[in-house]
């Protein structure tokens, strides 16, 4: 049996032939060799062309880990601005509740410490150890509404310190962990060894900082949304009080007789007069001083024809000597409806009108309402 193979090579033209005899061993081993090499380099190939599809899906993901970074440390800003902006706020809603006499004013200043409350003449009266009868003007209101402690940006800039803080930020840690199928003693050495895995794990506090942040300013709105739901509250009882205040003249006329102790003109003797006296033409409008319900309508003795309001509040009112009634009992009027007409009627010298307001039913001078 043949043990060797014959390579011929044939030249051109007149050249000899030359031919090579190959052992048939040496043969198959360089065939063995050329396909291993082949089959090598097809496996080197494939391996090289993943690596570098990898390594194009890590600058990638590296870059795209630095962008998300980017975005959430923005939200981080603005959640700040937010918190600031609701401070703001906050401060001229707590002013509002002051001055609408909704919350007790509690300054502290920077200097002192000094707490005291504003008393009726607008100066400061002392709670403990406070100058007293301090000026209070509107410039140290707002002093004092700015020394307030500003609660929600003290609490997002000392976050690190916090249980909660540091409890999302473990699970977030083990989130991402868990999602490289690390636990445990291999997540902490691919943190302390592995690049990208250290860049995704470091994505980790960024997480719990931005929910935390989150969690402080819905917070702090929803704080600030129930004290200006109060104040809103407040403002709308505020302004049915004003509403019911009788500020206006019962009748364009002229005082003819005031509040207080005078002759009567049928007793003979000194009696206390408990109204105003409006003297006007008969048929002159008697309007309605603020809002209010008629609780009486019709004839009354020594009053003649006689109206009576509710203004709630406990503030009544009473127009008496009226010619002609406008309203009924039970109906609502508001300022300046037409409930009457000036007239002469009762115990009368002349035409007027008589007009008391009583508070809870003590007759009061009605001059400590008017504003027209």
């Amino acid at each position: 049996m043949d043990r060797y193979y014959t390579l011929m090579i044939i030249p051109e033209k007149n050249k000899e032939v030359r031919s090579i005899k190959i052992p048939r061993l040496l043969f198959k081993s360089l065939i063995f060799l050329f396909v291993t090499f082949v089959i090598l380099l097809g496996i080197l190939t494939y391996d090289y062309w993943n690596v570098l599809s990898q390594v194009y899906e890590n600058k990638h993901l590296l870059v795209e880990n630095r962008q998300l970074k980017e975005q959430v440390q923005l939200f981080q800003m603005k959640l700040n601005s937010i918190t600031e902006d609701l401070e703001r706020i906050n401060v001229f809603e707590r002013k509002l509740r002051a001055i609408t006499g909704l919350e007790a004013i509690k300054a502290t200043t920077v200097d002192s410490g000094i707490n005291a409350l504003p008393n009726s003449t607008g100066r400061m009266a002392a709670t403990g150890g406070a100058e007293p009868d301090r000026e209070y003007t509107p410039g140290s209101m707002i002093k004092v509404f700015k020394s307030q402690p500003k609660k929600a940006v003290e609490k997002l800039s000392q976050f690190e310190d916090d249980k909660k803080f540091q409890e999302t930020k473990k699970l977030y840690e083990e989130k991402i962990a868990n999602s490289f199928g690390l636990e445990g003693s291999s997540m902490t050495y691919s943190k302390e060894w592995s690049f990208l895995t250290r860049q995704s794990l470091s994505m980790a506090p960024l997480y719990a900082e931005f929910d935390y942040k989150y969690e402080v300013v819905v917070g702090f709105l929803k704080e600030v949304e129930l004290h200006i739901h109060e104040l809103d509250q407040h403002l709308l009882d505020k302004d049915s009080f004003l509403r019911s205040t009788p500020t206006l003249m019962p009748a364009l006329g002229h005082l003819t007789s005031g509040y207080g102790p005078r002759m009567s003109p049928y007793a003979g003797r000194i009696k206390m007069h408990e109204g105003l006296d409006v003297g006007a033409p008969i048929g002159t409008p008697i309007v309605a001083p603020a809002d209010g319900v008629v609780t009486f309508s019709g004839p009354k003795p020594g009053f003649g024809n006689f109206v009576q309001i509710d203004h709630g509040y406990g503030v009544e009112t009473i127009f008496g000597h009226a010619s002609t009634l406008s309203v009924k009992k039970g109906q609502k009027v508001a300022r300046g409806d037409k409930i009457a007409t000036v007239g002469n009627t009762g115990y009368s010298t002349g035409p007027h009108v008589h007009y008391e307001v009583r508070v809870n039913g003590t007759p009061v001078d009605p001059l400590y309402y008017v504003l027209n």
